[in-house]
C-alpha cells in the first residue's frame, strides 16, 4: 500500500514539471534559431588572447549541436568541441586563433557553420556565421632601414625609411608623417616612408601603426638635415660657385671638390675661396674650363651639372665698390661674355689704371689706399686685348671708404710684458688669469676675415671694477693693468678706426697674488773640462714660475748656491744664468743646491757640474763658443750693465776626445744675415760685400752700442757666423766651422705707418719727404734719417725736386727711455718700408 502511494506522488510530480515546462520549450521553439554574436574581426592578440565564444540561441533541450569551421585561414582556427548539448536554450562553443606567426594568416577567411539536430537525429537547422578575417594586433613598431642608420641628411636627397612592426604578421595599417621643429607637417614625406628634405633643419620622422583610427603603436627618429651644396654654376674661365644652404667654411676644403667633364677627365681645383657668410664656394681651378663642355662638381656628397660657356667678351665691369679704411683693397674687375661669364683669362690684355681718390692712394701694385671714412674716389680702367687692339672696353667706378667690420676674430691676452706676444706660435693661448699684487700689460687684436691684423687709429681699454683690476692706457694702444684684489671684471676694449667705434669685452680673474714656486734651469748637469783656458766658462740659464705654473719675472731676487767648490760658481742677475768657472777644480762631479729668494718665498733646485780631464791623445773638434748665443736687446739695469751685457763673446773652442782642450786663434770671422754682411757692431748697416777681415782668439760682438748715451740696437733675427782657423799644425789651408746668434728684443720696436704716398706740403729732403708722409706707431718716437733706394746718400742729405718721386728703403726711429740708475737713453731702430712717396 505505502509503495504504491509513492508511486503516486512520483507520477503527479512529473506531470506538473511537463506541464511546467511545456510553455518555455513551446516559446523557445516558436523563436528564430539564431547566432547570439558574429564577428567579422579575429584577433589572436586581443584581451581574449584570441578565445572567441560562439552561442545559438533558441534551443530545445534534446537537441544536439554540430560545429565546423571553413574559410581560407581554418587551419589557424580551432573548435573546443565538435558536437555540443543544449543547456536550457542555448549551446556554446570556443573558436581559438593561432596563427603562429605566420605572415599568410594575415586577413585570412574564418567561417563558423553550427547545424542543429533533433533527438531522433533528424538536421533541424543550419546556422552559417558572418565570415570573420583573422586580425593581429601590433605589439612594437620600429623605423629601420639605411636611412634610419643614417647620421647625414642632405637637402634635396631622397631617403627611403622602412618600419618594421610585431609581430611580423600584425595587420594594421602603417601611415608615416614628418614635422619641423615648430610641429608643422612637412608635405616632403611621402606614404611610402620617403623624405626628401627641402631645407635645413631637425625633423622627427614618425610611423603609427593603426587599427581603424585608433593609433596603436608609435615609433619615432629625429634627424638633422645639415648644410648642403644646392647649386654649382660656372663664373669665370677658371671658376665655379657652389653654392651652399649655409655656411660651408668648417665644412669643405679644395680637397672636397672633384670637377670631371663628360668623359671623366678631371679639372683640378687650385684653391676656394668662401664669401662672407660661407654659403658660396669659389672653386679655382688650375687649367679653362672648355666652351660647351658638360661639367659635373661634386664635393663627395651632392652633385651638380653645367654646361662650360667661353665667349667673346661684350664688357668690361669694375667689381669694387667699398675700401676698407687704412687697408690697401685691389681694384676686382671681370671682362664678361655674353653669358656673364669672367672671360678675362681667355682674353689676356693690358690694363690702364686712371683715378681721383680723396685722402688716399693707388700703390704700385694698383692697390687702393684710403684713410678717411665716407671719403670717395673714382676709378677709370680701360682695357686693350693683346691680339687685337680695336678689342677696347672701358669702366668707371666710384668707390667708398668704410670702415671694417667689427672682427670676430680676437684677442685680448695679459702678460708681464710690454712688448706683444707672438700670436703665430703654436703654444701662444689668451691669458686671462692674473694675480693680485701683479703688475700686467693689455694686449689686444682683431683680424679681418683674410687674418690680417686690423690696425685701428686708437684703441683703450677700461675695467668694470677698477677696484679689483686697474688699468691705465698707454700711447701705444698697450695698458698698464694692476691687479689689486681678488675678484672677477670685465676688461672692455673700444677700437676706434675714422669715426666708427667698436667694443668688444672679455672676463677676467683675479686670483691670489703669484709668488716664486719653483725654478727651472735649461739644464740639470753642465759637462766642462778642468783646462785652464781664460775665460772659459760654462752657463746654465735660469727661469722661474709662480704658483699658477706662468712665468714669475726675477727681479730683485736673492740667490744663494751652496756645495763643494761653490766659489766657482756664481749668479748673474742681469741675464738670469748661472755661470760655472772649472779653473782649479779637479775631475768628478760636483752637486750644487741653488735658492732664490724672491719677497717673502723660496724656491729651491739642484743641478750637477761634472768636471772631466780632456785626453791629450783625444779625437779632436771643433765648435764655436758664445757666451750668449741668444740674448736679448731689452734695455734694463744700469748704464754699465746695458754696456756689458748686450755684447757676446764670439770664441772657437777645439775640443778633444769630446772634451774642452783650447780656444783657437780666428783667422777670420764672418757675420752675415740674409744678403748682407755685418761687422762685429751689429748695429751698424749691413752691406752686400764682405768687410774687412776680423781675427783674434775672442771675437766681441755688439748688439746694442752706447754712445753719448744714444743706444743703437741691432735687427732682431738670426746671424749667421763663419770662423776661418788652421787646425792644429796643419798651416796649409783653412779649415771652416759655422754657427749661429740669434738677437731678440723683448721690448716694443716702433713700426711704421703710411700716412700718405704725396707730401701734405713741399720738402727739401728725402727725409722731410718721410716725416711728411710716415708716422712712427707703437711707441713714442721720431724719425730722425732714412735710405733712399738706388743712392748711398743719406735721406737729410739727399735734396728733392718738385713732384719728384723717392723709394724710402728705410727709416731710423729713435725712442727714449730711463734706466734704473736714472740715466736717459735715446735707441734708434732702423725699420724697413720700401714705400715710394712723391713731393709736392
Amino acid at each position: 500500500m505505502r509503495q504504491n502511494l509513492k508511486k503516486l506522488i512520483a507520477f503527479v510530480c512529473a506531470v506538473a514539471m511537463v506541464i511546467t515546462m511545456a510553455p518555455a520549450n513551446a516559446e523557445a521553439a516558436k523563436k528564430k534559431v539564431a547566432f547570439v554574436k558574429s564577428y567579422t574581426a579575429l584577433y589572436e592578440n586581443d584581451t581574449n588572447k584570441g578565445v572567441y565564444t560562439y552561442t545559438v540561441k533558441n534551443l530545445i533541450k534534446g537537441q544536439k549541436v554540430k560545429w565546423s569551421i571553413s574559410g581560407t585561414g581554418k587551419r589557424y582556427a580551432k573548435l573546443s568541441k565538435t558536437t555540443t548539448k543544449v543547456s536550457r536554450t542555448t549551446s556554446s562553443n570556443k573558436l581559438t586563433i593561432r596563427t603562429k606567426k605566420k605572415t599568410a594568416a594575415k586577413n585570412k577567411t574564418v567561417i563558423v557553420t553550427a547545424k542543429i539536430y533533433n533527438r531522433n537525429g533528424k538536421l533541424q537547422y543550419t546556422l552559417v556565421a558572418k565570415t570573420a578575417k583573422i586580425k593581429v594586433l601590433p605589439t612594437k613598431i620600429q623605423i629601420v632601414g639605411d636611412a634610419a642608420d643614417q647620421t647625414e641628411f642632405l637637402i634635396g636627397k631622397t631617403y627611403q625609411f622602412q618600419f618594421k612592426i610585431t609581430p611580423a604578421n600584425a595587420t594594421s595599417k602603417n601611415v608615416w608623417s614628418a614635422t619641423d621643429e615648430t610641429g608643422a607637417k612637412i608635405t616632403q614625406m611621402t606614404s611610402s616612408g620617403a623624405f626628401t628634405p627641402a631645407k635645413e633643419g631637425t625633423y622627427t620622422i614618425c610611423v603609427q601603426a593603426k587599427n581603424g583610427s585608433k593609433v596603436v603603436k608609435t615609433a619615432k627618429k629625429t634627424i638633422k638635415v645639415g648644410t648642403t651644396m644646392t647649386d654649382a654654376k660656372q663664373t669665370a674661365v677658371k671658376k665655379i660657385v657652389a653654392e651652399y644652404s649655409s655656411s660651408a667654411k668648417n665644412l669643405v676644403t679644395k680637397d672636397s671638390f672633384q670637377v670631371t667633364n663628360a668623359a671623366g677627365e678631371r679639372s683640378e681645383v687650385k684653391s676656394i675661396e668662401f664669401s662672407t657668410d660661407g654659403k658660396e664656394v669659389t672653386l679655382n681651378l688650375y687649367a679653362n674650363l672648355k666652351d660647351e663642355k658638360e661639367y659635373m662638381v661634386t664635393d663627395g656628397k651632392m652633385s651638380y651639372n653645367f654646361t662650360a660657356h667661353i665667349g667673346q667678351p661684350v664688357s668690361l665691369k669694375i667689381l669694387t665698390t667699398q675700401v676698407t679704411a687704412e687697408r690697401e683693397t685691389p681694384i676686382v674687375y671681370a671682362l664678361y661674355d655674353s653669358y656673364g661669364i669672367d672671360v678675362l683669362d681667355a682674353y689676356p690684355g693690358t690694363v690702364e689704371y686712371d683715378y681721383k681718390i680723396t685722402n688716399g692712394y693707388l700703390t704700385d701694385q694698383n692697390k687702393i689706399f684710403m684713410k678717411k671714412v665716407g671719403d670717395t674716389g673714382i676709378i677709370n680702367l680701360t682695357y686693350t686685348n693683346k691680339d687685337d687692339n680695336k678689342l677696347v672696353f672701358k669702366d668707371t667706378a666710384t668707390v667708398v671708404c668704410v670702415a671694417a667690420n667689427a672682427a670676430e676674430d680676437t684677442n685680448l691676452t695679459l702678460t708681464t710684458s710690454e712688448k706683444a706676444p707672438d700670436y703665430g706660435v703654436a703654444s701662444y693661448k689668451d691669458n686671462r688669469k692674473v694675480a693680485s699684487g701683479s703688475n700686467y700689460y693689455a694686449h689686444f687684436r682683431a683680424l679681418d676675415e683674410d687674418k690680417n691684423e686690423i690696425k685701428y687709429d686708437a684703441v683703450s681699454f677700461e675695467s668694470s671694477d677698477p677696484d679689483t683690476l686697474l688699468i691705465n692706457n698707454e700711447s701705444n694702444g698697450v695698458a698698464k693693468v694692476t691687479a689689486v684684489k681678488s675678484g672677477t671684471v670685465r676688461i672692455i676694449v673700444t677700437a676706434t678706426k675714422g669715426k666708427q667705434e667698436y667694443t668688444y669685452t672679455y672676463e677676467v680673474t683675479v686670483a691670489e697674488p703669484a709668488y716664486l714656486k719653483n725654478i727651472k734651469l735649461d739644464q740639470n748637469t753642465l759637462m766642462l773640462s778642468n783646462r785652464y783656458v781664460a775665460g772659459y766658462r760654462g752657463y746654465i740659464n735660469v727661469e722661474a714660475t709662480d704658483q699658477y705654473g706662468d712665468d714669475f719675472a726675477l727681479n730683485n731676487e736673492s740667490v744663494q748656491i751652496t756645495g763643494t767648490n761653490a766659489y766657482a760658481v756664481k749668479y748673474d742677475e742681469i741675464n738670469d744664468r748661472i755661470i760655472v768657472d772649472p779653473t782649479g777644480m779637479i775631475a768628478g762631479t760636483y752637486s750644487y743646491t741653488m735658492t732664490v729668494t724672491a719677497g717673502s718665498h723660496k724656491a729651491t733646485t739642484g743641478f750637477n757640474v761634472v768636471v772631466q780631464t780632456p785626453p791629450e791623445n783625444g779625437a779632436v773638434t771643433y765648435k764655436i763658443d758664445m757666451d750668449q748665443p741668444v740674448v736679448d736687446m731689452a734695455l734694463k739695469g744700469t748704464e754699465n750693465d746695458l754696456v756689458n751685457a748686450k755684447t757676446v763673446n764670439i770664441r772657437l773652442a777645439q775640443y778633444k776626445g769630446g772634451i774642452f782642450y783650447d780656444y783657437v786663434y780666428i783667422q777670420s770671422a764672418t757675420i752675415k744675415k740674409g744678403d748682407l754682411y755685418y761687422t762685429t757692431d751689429l748695429t751698424k748697416t749691413g752691406t752686400s760685400i764682405a768687410g774687412s777681415t776680423v781675427s783674434g782668439t775672442t771675437i766681441p760682438v755688439t748688439t746694442v752700442s752706447l754712445n753719448k748715451n744714444v743706444a743703437t740696437k741691432a735687427q732682431t733675427g738670426v746671424y749667421a757666423i763663419e770662423l776661418k782657423f788652421y787646425a792644429g799644425s796643419n798651416t796649409a789651408g783653412l779649415a771652416t766651422v759655422n754657427g749661429y746668434l740669434e738677437v731678440t728684443d723683448s721690448q716694443i720696436a716702433p713700426e711704421i705707418a703710411v700716412e700718405q704716398t704725396t707730401a701734405s706740403a713741399s720738402c727739401t729732403t728725402a727725409l722731410d719727404l718721410a716725416k711728411n708722409c710716415l708716422s712712427v706707431a707703437g711707441v713714442s718716437g721720431e724719425i730722425v734719417e732714412c735710405t733712399v733706394t738706388g743712392t748711398n746718400t743719406s735721406g737729410s742729405a739727399y735734396k728733392l725736386a718738385t713732384k719728384e718721386s723717392v723709394n724710402i728703403k728705410s727709416v731710423t726711429v729713435q725712442t727714449t727711455m730711463t734706466l734704473s740708475d736714472g740715466t736717459k737713453v735715446v735707441s734708434n731702430y732702423e725699420i724697413s718700408v720700401g714705400k715710394t712717396l712723391k713731393n709736392l
